[in-house]
């Protein structure tokens, strides 16, 4: 079975703040707001599917967070700092790694490289999540 992880299971990215031009109804942002686009965390233990659904539940367009600047990575860790009462928490991103290949489930470009030595680990046998 899939493991259960303490999230980002709650992370939202690509819901747009209530005041952006584009939205025809708002969207209140319960986590922060970072360049234009809203950002959750929820502890909830979920696998990376349920947690990819709760996001696609809560808005439309929303996505488990992808990590595309060095900026973006340190707003993500204060806010599940946060979130984890500053405890540290595993974190689902909206990544996955198939035939060796990491990709952002919203599309995002795969450019960001400052994870820990060794992760992620797109040697894996077998499809994995970030």
């Amino acid at each position: 079975t899939e493991p259960k992880m303490s999230i980002p299971e709650g992370f939202r990215q690509g819901t747009e703040p209530s005041n952006a031009k584009v939205q025809t109804q708002p969207v209140a942002c319960k986590g922060e707001i970072i360049n234009t686009k809203c950002y959750e965390f929820n502890p909830m233990l979920l696998t990376f599917k349920d947690a990819q659904d709760l996001c696609r539940n809560l808005a439309p367009k929303a996505e488990l967070a992808s990590v595309t600047s060095g900026d973006l990575h340190s707003h993500l860790v204060s806010l599940v700092t946060k979130g984890g009462q500053n405890n540290p928490v595993l974190t689902w991103l909206g990544a996955t790694i198939r035939n060796q290949q990491a990709s952002w489930v919203d599309g995002s470009e795969w450019s960001y490289t400052d994870w820990m030595p060794g992760h992620p680990n797109v040697r894996a046998d077998k499809p994995v999540c970030v």
